[in-house]
């Protein structure tokens, strides 16, 4: 009788594996970091490969994590986070718009505090009094973004300890007072970027000067709709922080002038991006602008009634970085040619 086949155990053929099995880890890795925190967890399912190679720490150190998540997969954003072990940017988000869980929320970003360096609540995250003072002990914060509708007293007392931070946006801080603010820039002293638009009762002359004198590395500066801001204090800006690249003071009105910007002109000439909307500036103001500010591209000028074309043509001619520009005065049919072809 002949002896039954036997079957041949033959080493793999390179060519006729599977296309993923020859794609080196590296590689892959590099692939998966482009997958958003779920996404990524049902590709560590499909194989034992894409399981330990998910669990990289570098593919977690960037989380986009949205309310809906946080209310109905508690344990699964709560495994996504242990595993983060190298988090370092967060972003909490509510497409819903409904109403959230404060507390919840904030337990969940605090099991990343060790270390987080960036945090941001985007606009439809209205957190909770308690919860905006817990933050304060996030100390390993260098970014801080937040709406300040519900920002107080209280509150800002735990955001000044924060004293790594290098850029704090809460625009809307309605409730704050100058001596809050004035206080909380005092003990921050490490600011590049700082957005307190809309802070009409605690954005002051006052505030404005214990900024600038206390962070002269400032680069970004918000100050949209703050009209007890004067002169006075923007001129300290210009004196105390050459390195200003973005200056935005739209709606401050009749306390935007041309000897105001003349001197920020004059003192910043890294400046990239003005918004200056609805001020009393002049032509002036354009033509300084255009001479010492080489790297501006975004010009926004809007209800400005004192320019003229003329004023704007001398701003389009020095400007030669120039890519945006927002204008409501009247010009002649051929000057707005001119504008479309630069």
């Amino acid at each position: 009788m002949a002896p039954p086949n036997k079957k041949l155990k033959t080493c793999p053929d390179p060519e006729n594996a599977s296309h993923h099995q020859t794609v080196p880890d590296e590689v892959w890795i590099s692939i998966l970091s482009f997958l958003p925190p779920f996404s990524l967890c049902s590709m560590s399912k499909t194989s034992h490969r894409f399981n330990c190679l998910s669990r990289d720490p570098t593919l977690w150190t960037n989380l986009n994590i949205d309310w809906q998540s946080i209310k109905n997969h508690t344990t699964s954003v709560e495994g996504i986070i242990n595993r983060s072990t190298k988090i370092k940017s967060m972003t909490v988000r509510n497409r819903t718009f409904e109403q959230v869980n404060s507390p919840q929320i904030v337990m969940i970003v605090k099991k990343a505090k060790s270390t987080l360096t960036s945090l941001t609540f985007s606009p439809e995250i209205a957190l909770g009094n308690n919860a905006i003072a817990k933050l304060g002990t996030m100390t390993n914060l260098t970014s801080l973004e937040l709406a300040g509708e519900w920002i107080k007293t209280a509150e800002i007392k735990a955001i000044r300890n924060l004293v790594k931070l290098e850029e704090l946006q809460m625009p809307g801080a309605e409730h704050v007072t100058p001596n809050d603010l004035e206080y909380l820039f005092s003990q921050l002293t490490n600011l590049k970027l700082v957005d307190i638009s809309d802070c009409k009762k605690g954005a002051s002359d006052m505030v404005v000067t214990a900024l600038a004198q206390n962070n002269p590395q400032l680069e970004y500066l918000a100050l949209d709709e703050c009209e007890l801001v004067t002169g006075k204090s923007l001129k300290v800006v210009a004196e105390k922080c050459p390195n200003l690249k973005y200056l935005s003071l739209n709606g401050c009105d009749e306390q935007v002038n041309d000897p105001v910007m003349l001197k920020i002109a004059s003192s910043c000439p890294q400046l990239t991006h003005v918004r200056l909307a609805f001020s009393i500036i002049t032509d002036v103001t354009l033509k300084q602008l255009a001479t010492n500010c080489p790297n501006l591209s975004y010009v926004d000028v809007f209800g400005c009634d004192y320019i003229t074309e003329r004023g704007v043509g001398e701003l389009m001619d020095g400007a030669s970085k120039l890519k945006y520009l927002s204008i409501s005065i009247d010009v002649r049919e051929a000057f707005t040619e001119k504008i479309y072809k630069q």
